[in-house]
């Protein structure tokens, strides 16, 4: 079974890159940081500093989230964010203030080849652009121990936005990769991810490598 789940990864991959021929923007490169600490069983606060570079490393994007989570119970988490978010032009820098309210659903089925399914919808506000997006994140993922503490998870994981300003699906990331968990407090992951943007009627595509470091004390 882990032969057929391994090779079902691999393909999707696979698929994943065979889209690079449309894409039509730039290489990029998404810098990924987490740190979580737990003020109580039940609630943990979060931060994460996420830098974006692309054309020869000109880094255009910085963002910093910020938010309290709350677990309601072993399956299911509410967030509240605060993010700082800075975007780069050759003209000027945009800075804006968002509100994010995340609820993440988590669910390990142990009797469909061990998967575990994780569901975030998110509310998205733009204090600044007064825009609001809502978004939704399905991710795949199964866990294979290695060694006592360290463990390997392939993942495929998709996301899209949806922008009430033009009543539409405006953007979607595709991905898939791998994430090691060293041991309870420490993790990396690195994962290919299609960036699809749609600009009028056309759609435009980016391939990004993202790389992930999350602590968790």
């Amino acid at each position: 079974m882990r032969k057929i789940l391994l090779i079902l990864f691999f393909a999707m991959l696979l698929l994943s890159n065979s889209k690079e021929s449309f894409a039509v923007r730039d290489w990029e490169y998404w810098s990924r940081y987490s740190v979580a600490v737990p003020l109580s069983k039940q609630i943990t606060y979060y931060i994460k500093p996420e830098w974006r570079v692309k054309e020869e490393f000109y880094r255009y994007l910085f963002k910093l989230e910020n938010a309290v989570g709350f677990k309601l119970n072993d399956f299911i988490e509410i967030a509240p964010y605060y993010v700082w978010l800075e975007k780069k032009t050759i003209i000027c820098a945009d800075r804006s203030d968002l509100f994010y309210l995340d609820v993440t659903a988590s669910l390990p089925l142990k009797d469909f080849f061990d998967l575990k399914f994780i569901d975030r919808a998110r509310y998205q506000y733009n204090f600044d652009k007064e825009t609001t997006i809502w978004r939704n994140s399905l991710k795949v993922t199964r866990n294979f121990k290695i060694t006592e503490t360290i463990e390997f998870a392939p993942f495929l994981e998709d996301e899209i936005f949806y922008d009430t300003k033009v009543n539409a699906v405006t953007e979607n990331w595709a991905s898939s990769g791998l994430s090691i968990i060293l041991n309870k407090n420490i993790s990396l992951s690195a994962c290919y991810l299609l960036d699809s943007i749609k600009k009028v009627d056309d759609w435009q595509y980016a391939n990004v490598i993202v790389s992930s470091f999350a602590v968790k004390f």
